[in-house]
């Protein structure tokens, strides 16, 4: 597998019984407690609450009822935060999984004209393309940006805050996923 061709997700312990990325409604079924533990990330402010029921348009699901992948490798994004902060961050895995390996009716969201916990302008998810897909080496400049603000504040996180995502409708299946680290070369 080339990593060119990959998508990735940052390496999460995986349901019992699983050998799969799943969605959030999907696991809730498998594995209850891992489930609200992942959707207590979106407790922080009132739009990010506003997240787990918004629906995709395109793909008619729910937010918690999807796979978010990240078309950019992560050392790209490692990478720009060494430049801005002029120091590393710790290692973090990811899976970089096959494009080829999504489900039918993958989507891209570039949320580029409606703000988080608002509905989702239909304009803004194209169908993903699994076979001519190419990973990005560099980040956006959104995202760029976004980590230069996060810099001038002193905090980290959301990493992939403004770069487009591929959501999978269903599990992502990982037997063909390898481990990248984010300091790993593109």
């Amino acid at each position: 597998m080339d990593a060119d061709t990959s998508l990735f997700h940052a390496c999460v312990p995986l349901a019992p019984g699983t050998t799969s990325l799943l969605p959030l409604d999907d696991l809730a079924a498998v594995d209850p407690a891992a489930a609200q533990d992942a959707l207590a990330k979106y407790d922080d402010t009132a739009e990010r609450r506003r997240l787990r029921d918004t629906v995709i348009p395109v793909l008619d699901r729910r937010w918690t009822a999807v796979v978010f992948l990240s078309p950019v490798h992560p050392q790209a994004i490692w990478r720009a935060w060494r430049e801005i902060r002029g120091r590393e961050r710790p290692d973090l895995l990811f899976w970089a999984i096959p494009s080829v390996d999504l489900p039918e009716g993958s989507v891209v969201l570039d949320r580029s004209s409606t703000a988080t916990g608002d509905p989702i302008d239909p304009t803004e998810v194209t169908p993903f393309d699994r076979y001519a897909h190419r990973a990005s080496t560099t980040t956006t400049p959104t995202n760029r940006a976004w980590l230069e603000q996060c810099a001038r504040q002193g905090v980290s996180g959301a990493w992939f805050h403004g770069i487009p995502h591929v959501l999978a409708p269903g599990p992502v299946p990982l037997d063909r996923a390898r481990v990248v680290s984010w300091r790993d070369p593109a």
